[in-house]
């Protein structure tokens, strides 16, 4: 998979299996919004972040957790609290965008 390394926003569109991997600063805040493009999912997409280092989700060794907010099937936003080192976004049916911005 594919990975970027955000300086302050990022996007990714047309998302219909997974995003790439963002890798993100561990001392900035983050906020990640999920916007359904086109499609009436059922189980949607959810969120997936990682603690591991720059490293491992180059080599795409990282761990990667669901985030608490769950699945989702209509567009919306979560704040990422620190130290989220990297973001991603799973589909499981519809089209979405990803947008990423950190602070």
């Amino acid at each position: 998979m594919a990975f970027k390394t955000v300086a302050v926003f990022d996007a990714q569109t047309a998302i219909t299996t997974q995003s790439d991997d963002f890798i993100l600063r561990a001392e900035k805040e983050v906020t990640a919004a999920a916007h359904l493009t086109s499609g009436s999912p059922v189980t949607g997409a959810i969120l997936q972040i990682t603690l591991d280092e720059d490293e491992k989700i180059k080599a795409g060794t990282a761990l990667w957790v669901n985030s608490p907010m769950g699945n989702r099937i209509t567009s919306g936003a979560e704040k990422l609290l620190r130290p989220v080192t990297g973001v991603r976004l799973k589909v499981t049916d519809g089209t979405w965008a990803l947008h990423i911005r950190q602070y």
